[in-house]
C-alpha cells in the first residue's frame, strides 16, 4: 500500500516549495509583526498540544499549472485529548482528476481505517491501553525545530515594512503580505530554481501522461501572498499562503506554477469525535502485539494481483510478490517486488524490488522495517500475519502519532494489503 508515484511527486513539490512560502512569509513579517505573529504560533501549537480539550483542524492544498488544477488535497482532522481520540478523513484528487479518500479513527484501545468508497475496515486493537497517548505534537518540540527557526530568522531580506498587521476592536489581529518577484530574495529565488529542476526533470520525467509541464530554465518566484487570522486569545484560527513559481520548457514556452495551501483551527471545545459504527461492514481485525507472530510455517511465496481501472472494467496489470525467505528467532527476511505486464508498463510508476529484515522492537508499541523505493528514498514498512495461509503487508508508513500509524496508498491500483500464499501444487 504506497503512495502513488505522482501523488508523491506533487507531495514532494508541495511541501518543498511551502518551505518558500513560510520562509518568505516569515520575511514579510519580520517587522513591527514578526514576534507577535511568531508568538501566535507558537501558543497556538503548544495549546493544541496540551490546553485544548478538543478542537478541529481543516487543510486544503492545490498545485495548479497554468490555471490547471493537477492536484488537490483536503484534510478534516477533529482531536479529543480527553477521550485520546483522533478522526480523519482525507480526499485528494491526482494528475488525471480521479478522486481518492481516506478515512481514520484511532483510540487509546484501537485504530479503525478505510480508503475510498470501499466498505471494509482495517481495525487494530491494542492489548493494553494505551493511556496518555499523544493525540498532537508541538512541532516546535521536534528535533531539529530550534535550528529551523534560526535558518528562517537569518533569512531577512529588505521586507521588514512588507507586513499589514491589522488591530481588530475586539482584540483579533490580521495578519497579510504580498512579495512580487522583484521583491523576492536572491537566496529564495536560487533554492527554488534548483529544487524545481530536480523534481520536475527527475521525478515527473518518470510518470508518463503528466499534465504538468517540465520547466527546465528561467526559473523564479513570480509571486508570494499570505494571511494570517489570530483572535483575541492568542490563536491562529485561519492560515493561508500562495505561491507562484514561473519559468519554461525545452520549447521556450513559459508555464506558471502555483501552489496554495489553507488551515482552518475551529469548534474549539466543540468537537465530537466519534468511532465509525461498524455494524454490517466488512471488517478485519488484528491485535497488535509486539512480537511479529512469524514461525517457519510461513517461509513460502505470497502473491497479490495488481489491478487498475479501465473502461469501466477491472483489468489485472500485473502482480504483487512476497518472498518470506527466512524466520528465526521471530526476524523475517525476504524480497518484495512487483511484475508489470509490458502492454501497460508505460501506465504504472516504477516498480518496487526490495529486499527486507523485519524484527520487532519490544520497546515501542509499532515495529517497521524499512526498505528504499524505486527513487532510492528510504520509506517504512509492516509485515503481519494474517488468516490461514495469508499475509497482510503496509508499505510507505506514516506514523500518526506514538501509538498509531497510517498508510499512504494510490487507488488507482486496488491493494488491499493482503497477499496469498503460493502452493506448489497450483
Amino acid at each position: 500500500m504506497k503512495l502513488g508515484k505522482k501523488a508523491f511527486t506533487i507531495l514532494s513539490f508541495a511541501i518543498g516549495t511551502s518551505i518558500f512560502v513560510s520562509t518568505a512569509f516569515a520575511d514579510m513579517a519580520l517587522g513591527s509583526g514578526y514576534d507577535r505573529l511568531k508568538s501566535a504560533i507558537k501558543n497556538t501549537t503548544a495549546q493544541m498540544e496540551q490546553d485544548l480539550n478538543n478542537y478541529t483542524v481543516e487543510s486544503l492544498i492545490t498545485l495548479k499549472a497554468n490555471d490547471q488544477t493537477l492536484y488537490q488535497r483536503t484534510e478534516v482532522g477533529k482531536y479529543d485529548h480527553d477521550k485520546q481520540a483522533i478522526e480523519r478523513a482525507t480526499t485528494s484528487q491526482n494528475l488525471n482528476g480521479k478522486m481518492t479518500s481516506h478515512y481514520y479513527y484511532s483510540d487509546n484501545k484501537r485504530s479503525i481505517s478505510k480508503n475510498g468508497t470501499d466498505n471494509k475496515y482495517f481495525v487494530s486493537e491494542f492489548p493494553e491501553r494505551m493511556d496518555d497517548r499523544e493525540i498532537f505534537t508541538d512541532p516546535f518540540n521536534e528535533d531539529g525545530a530550534p535550528e529551523m527557526e534560526k535558518i528562517i530568522d537569518a533569512l531577512v531580506g529588505n521586507l521588514k515594512d512588507e507586513v499589514q498587521v491589522e488591530e481588530k476592536p475586539d482584540g483579533s489581529r490580521i495578519y497579510s503580505g504580498s512579495l512580487s518577484e522583484m521583491q523576492v530574495p536572491a537566496l529564495i529565488n536560487a533554492v527554488s530554481s534548483f529544487y524545481t529542476k530536480q523534481v520536475i526533470n527527475d521525478e515527473f520525467r518518470r510518470v508518463s501522461n503528466s499534465n504538468l509541464p517540465v520547466i527546465e530554465s528561467d526559473i523564479f518566484v513570480k509571486k508570494i501572498s499570505g494571511t494570517a487570522v489570530e483572535n483575541k486569545a492568542g490563536l491562529l484560527e485561519n492560515l493561508a499562503g500562495e505561491v507562484v513559481m514561473s519559468g519554461t520548457d525545452k520549447s521556450g514556452v513559459q508555464h506558471d506554477i502555483t501552489l496554495s495551501a489553507v488551515f482552518k483551527l475551529s469548534d474549539i471545545g466543540n468537537t465530537r469525535v466519534s468511532m465509525p459504527d461498524l455494524s454490517g461492514a466488512d471488517v478485519e481485525t488484528v491485535t497488535v502485539n509486539h512480537r511479529s507472530g512469524f514461525t517457519s510455517k510461513y517461509i513460502g511465496t505470497y502473491k497479490n494481483n495488481i489491478v487498475m481501472e479501465k473502461n469501466g472494467e477491472f483489468v489485472k496489470i500485473g502482480e504483487r510478490t512476497l518472498e518470506i525467505t527466512r524466520v528465526e528467532n521471530d526476524k523475517v527476511t525476504g524480497r518484495y517486488y512487483e511484475t508489470i505486464k509490458p502492454e501497460y508498463a508505460s501506465e504504472y510508476p516504477e516498480p518496487y524490488n526490495f529486499t527486507f529484515e523485519y524484527e520487532p522492537d519490544d520497546s515501542k508499541p509499532f515495529s517497521f522495517f524499512t526498505y528504499t523505493n524505486p527513487q532510492g528514498e528510504q520509506e517504512h514498512g509492516h509485515l503481519h500475519p494474517g488468516r490461514l495461509g495469508n499475509v497482510y503487508l503496509d508499505l510507505n508508513l506514516e506514523m500518526v502519532d506514538s501509538h498509531s500509524y497510517s498508510s499512504n496508498i494510490d487507488q488507482d491500483y486496488i491493494f488491499n494489503g493482503e497477499l496469498d500464499r503460493v502452493f506448489e501444487d497450483e
